[in-house]
């Protein structure tokens, strides 16, 4: 299987002896060494690959077992699953696809690379590009993957209501249709229940800070439901979108902050204590500003943890009991009464938590745009 050293995929040797690999999940090579397995189309069942496939970053959008629908990353894609693609009949007389020569060559080229042969590494970006059912984004857009993928199409979609579908119009007083309802209650809600009690010694109660927070809300709750969709997933179940979000926060914090009470003054304003030449008072002073900084540095932090780890969780616990059927099957192939009734009892579980994350995804919106107007509101307002 392929690993990663430092950014580059590495593809290992394949393995030899009585050993033949074969496709799993999303494409994830895996020994098979005789026997029974739980099989979905000819290939066995591995929930780790599957789980990589629908709750990791990974660089093709598979649904199942075996052909990805959709390749976003073709040399990743090609590194991670080199041994099952180099064994397509098609590998040795493919013609290699325009432009994949030059891609190979890049990602050899790239420091640490330890893969395969440019030529063979452009042969198998080109099996994987015909064996995909929409084949490969353009080099251009590699940069998505399986999460940021459907998360963009997801923000694409509620851009698309806010500005086209459902506008408001210039003449329009109040809203039309439940839509529009719907978004007027959220942005009401924002107002009066995030923006107004954080920001009301600011101009207007804060007012210029509600589409602000407004927009931040209906991103997350979009991305945090759609993924919620079977077979897609969000980007807020990565940690590297998520302090995204929690980095401009924070930058947010200092500077407004600083803006507002000054460099110094927003610093020594960190301290509820004034400062004193008393050995004691200065003491207490130093421990009191080290605690707030160390507080100051830990609330994006906690940002971003708090989503990504909800969102990451509650996923692969639905995926869990989902799979549970095969999760025992795979391990004992000859009860099959208990892959049947666990995998019946995973099901009715994973309804019943289906609702609940669809809670935890609303709360989660919610939790996150409140603390981000918490700790904004407190860096420009430290007296209050």
């Amino acid at each position: 299987m392929a690993e990663t050293t430092g950014s580059t995929p590495v593809a290992q040797p394949a393995v030899e002896h009585d050993v033949h690999v074969v496709a799993s999940g999303h494409g994830a090579a895996h020994a098979e060494t005789g026997g029974h397995d739980a099989h979905h189309g000819g290939h066995v069942f591995s929930f780790t690959a599957l789980n990589e496939s629908h709750n990791y970053p990974s660089p093709a959008i598979a649904w199942g077992h075996g052909t990805p629908q959709l390749v976003l990353n073709a040399p990743t894609y090609a590194l991670k699953n080199f041994d099952v693609l180099r064994q397509k009949p098609a590998f040795a007389t493919v013609t290699v696809k325009d432009g994949y020569a030059q891609w190979a060559q890049d990602v050899a080229a790239e420091p640490g690379y330890a893969g395969p042969a440019p030529e063979s590494l452009a042969r198998a970006m080109t099996v994987a590009d015909q064996s995909a059912w929409l084949g490969s984004l353009p080099r251009a857009l590699s940069f998505f993957n399986h999460q940021t993928f459907w998360s963009t199409v997801a923000l694409c979609l509620l851009a698309v209501v806010l500005l086209v579908t459902h506008r408001r119009r210039a003449d329009q007083l109040k809203p039309e249709g439940r839509i529009q309802h719907l978004l007027e209650s959220v942005v009401l809600f924002v107002r009066d229940e995030i923006v107004r009690p954080n920001f009301q010694h600011s101009p207007n109660q804060g007012a210029a800070w509600v589409p602000f927070f407004g927009a931040m809300m209906l991103a997350l709750l979009t991305c945090n439901l759609f993924g919620l969709i079977p077979i897609f997933g969000t980007a807020t179940g990565g940690i590297g979108t998520t302090a995204a979000f929690a980095g401009v926060v924070a930058l947010l914090m200092l500077v407004l902050g600083m803006k507002e009470n000054g460099i110094v003054g927003f610093w020594i304003s960190l301290v509820p204590v004034h400062w004193k030449w008393h050995p004691g008072t200065m003491a207490l002073w130093i421990f009191l500003f080290v605690s707030e900084l160390i507080s100051l540095t830990t609330r994006p932090i906690v940002l971003a943890v708090r989503l990504f780890a909800n969102m990451f969780a509650g996923h692969i616990v639905l995926l869990v009991f989902a799979s549970l059927g095969f999760i025992v099957f795979a391990s004992q192939p000859d009860n099959v009464g208990m892959s049947v009734g666990l995998g019946a009892f995973g099901w009715v579980m994973a309804f019943a938590l289906y609702a609940l994350e669809l809670l935890v995804a609303l709360l989660q919106a919610y939790i996150f745009t409140l603390l981000s107007a918490v700790f904004i509101g407190l860096c420009m307002h430290p007296e209050h």
